[in-house]
């Protein structure tokens, strides 16, 4: 009996460690609490594991009807220890979006290698995943077309100039920031129309962009609109009302962009003089009234403008200091989210600073808020966000100055 046992044994071994050494690929999605929603942006991790001399190799993810899929960042191939032998291991991080409802799956995924063969020849070989079944529920009911699926959604709001404080025939540039993260570009609303009949509008093209993390992309979509009023009668562009559904508390939110009067400065001081003579004047009334008003338009138009322009100054100085020591508080109380949004906004006042140079002066932030939990080790202090800032403003102050809206 003994002996029929070790025979057994001596024949196993070999398929045992043929088995081992064969490669394996593999998608791991991301453990969750509740199944994904349709539209939701679902985690995964596609993992192979190679004893072989790779020389060249090829991820093949076909297209699929139940699925977008975006791939977050670069591949990473490490030496690992795989049931007790050395083991070339291959990463790729992968976001899936489910489009419907219901019991869906992920098609197997290929990974085209070329190996090193026993004589030193080169070989081609395709190694499958296994197909992965997934359970999707409908988006809630009463949603209507504004879904969008979401971890986080940030909306900052700016203007070039006080657009209730405009000089006769002025314009003004809104400009509206959305900051996404877990959807892609194309996934967010279209720019809205601010269209008044006593308006003048001009939508410039809207800016869309991405970068990815390991925890998903962050989409960032930049809209602008110069607008101008019709009449010196100052008016409201009313509020815009954002909706959204926050994946991580489950539940329907909605960010708005604020109400915002708009005018020329003149009506409202035309309109709070209130002055009102006394009695009938006479020729000489009206002779000295004549005079006066000359003079007095004289002299405004040679000390206004440079009396206004350095009151903009000093105050647009003083605010910035403000915003500055607020900063330094969030910082050093650890509010992360809240820090970044300040930073965000004293950088986007600043048009010397390019969006790509923006987002790397915001990484402290996001790599706290956005990074893999195994990477929080090697995350810039937070205090370094504060220096950044600093140092963009600093870099600056050749280009354009933007007031930062109060």
């Amino acid at each position: 009996m003994v002996r029929w046992l070790f025979l057994l044994l001596l024949t196993a071994l070999p398929a045992f460690a043929q088995d081992r050494d064969a490669p394996r690929l593999e998608l791991i999605l991301d453990p969750r609490d509740t199944a994904p929603f349709e539209g939701e942006m679902v985690l995964a991790t596609l993992r192979g594991t190679y004893r072989q001399s790779i020389t060249r190799e090829e991820v093949k993810l076909r297209p699929m009807s139940d699925f977008d899929w975006v791939r977050l960042g670069m591949d990473r191939w490490t030496d690992e220890r795989v049931d007790g032998l050395t083991a070339r291991v291959f990463e790729r991080r992968i976001a899936f979006y489910p489009r419907r409802a219901g019991a869906l799956e992920i098609l197997p995924i290929t990974h085209a290698l070329q190996v090193l063969g026993a004589d030193s020849g080169r070989e081609d070989i395709l190694v499958r995943s296994e197909p992965v079944a997934l359970t999707v529920q409908p988006k809630p009911s009463g949603v209507g077309d504004g879904w969008l699926p979401l971890r986080t959604l940030e909306v900052s709001d700016s203007w070039d100039v006080d657009p209730a404080q405009l000089a006769d025939g002025q314009g003004a540039t809104r400009r509206v920031v959305l900051r996404a993260f877990g959807a892609t570009p194309e996934m967010m609303p279209p720019q809205p129309t601010l269209r008044q009949p006593w308006l003048i509008s001009f939508t410039p093209p809207e800016e869309r962009n991405f970068q990815v993390t390991p925890e998903g992309p962050v989409s960032t979509v930049v809209w602008t609109w110069k607008l101008r009023p019709v009449t010196g009668e100052p008016g409201v562009i009313p509020a815009i009302t954002l909706p959204w559904f926050d994946t991580g508390k489950r539940t329907a939110r909605s960010a708005t962009i604020p109400a915002s009067p708009i005018g020329y400065a003149s009506f409202s001081a035309n309109a709070a003089s209130g002055w009102q003579p006394i009695g009938s004047p006479g020729w000489a009334f009206w002779g000295l009234a004549g005079l006066a008003a000359l003079s007095t338009a004289a002299s405004t138009s040679r000390h206004r403008a440079p009396a206004r322009d350095m009151f903009r100054r000093v105050r647009r100085r003083w605010h910035r200091r403000v915003l500055l020591s607020r900063l330094r508080r969030l910082v050093r109380a650890g509010e992360v989210a809240a820090a970044r949004k300040l930073a965000s906004r004293l950088l986007e006042d600043f048009s010397g600073l390019g969006e790509t140079e923006r987002l790397a002066r915001l990484m402290p932030a996001d790599r706290t808020l956005f990074g893999a939990a195994g990477n929080a080790a090697d995350a810039p202090p937070l205090r370094a966000l504060t220096e950044n800032v600093v140092s963009g403003m600093k870099e600056s102050r050749s280009g354009e100055e933007r007031v930062p809206a109060a």
